[in-house]
C-alpha cells in the first residue's frame, strides 16, 4: 500500500517517510472479492477509502435500476464526502469490478491528522476540492 499511497499523494505534496507513514497509519485493510460492496445505499458513510489495486464502480440504484457513476483504478480515494460532512444516509453505492486491495480510514482520524499537520491539511483540502474521489 505504502508505494500506491506515495504515487498517488506525490501529485499532491511530497511527503517525507515520517508523513507518509502517519497517513498511511489510519487504513487499515478490507478483504475484498469480485463484486463485494464497499459501500451501500442507505448506509451513514463514516469513512474514506483508498484503492491500491483492482477496479470499483460507483453507481446509483434507482428503483433497482444501477446507473454507472465513475470508475476508479487504483491508486485513488473514494467515498461520498456529501454523506460525510452532512451525517445522511449515502444514495450511491461503491462495488469491487474485480478483485480489490482497498482500505479504510475513518474520516475523523482525517481530521485529527490534518490539525497536527499542514501539509496533511493541504494534501486533503487539495484531494477535497478537486472533487477528484467524491463525485
Amino acid at each position: 500500500m505504502l508505494y500506491s499511497l506515495e504515487e498517488f499523494t506525490r501529485k499532491y505534496v511530497n511527503f517525507s517517510s515520517a508523513e507518509l507513514i502517519a497517513l498511511a497509519s489510519l487504513f487499515k485493510p478490507m478483504n475484498l472479492k469480485q463484486d463485494d460492496m464497499v459501500i451501500k445505499k442507505g448506509e451513514i458513510v463514516t469513512s474514506i477509502y483508498f484503492l491500491d489495486n483492482g477496479i470499483l464502480k460507483s453507481y446509483l440504484d434507482k428503483n433497482g435500476r444501477c446507473c454507472n457513476v465513475k470508475f476508479y483504478f487504483k491508486p485513488i480515494f473514494f467515498s461520498d464526502l456529501d454523506a460525510i460532512c452532512n451525517e445522511k444516509e449515502t444514495s450511491k453505492c461503491f462495488v469491487t469490478i474485480r478483485k480489490a486491495n482497498v482500505f479504510i480510514a475513518y474520516f475523523e482520524d482525517v481530521i485529527k491528522l490534518s490539525a497536527k499537520s499542514e501539509k496533511h491539511k493541504l494534501f486533503f483540502r487539495m484531494i477535497f476540492e478537486d472533487h477528484y474521489m467524491f463525485d
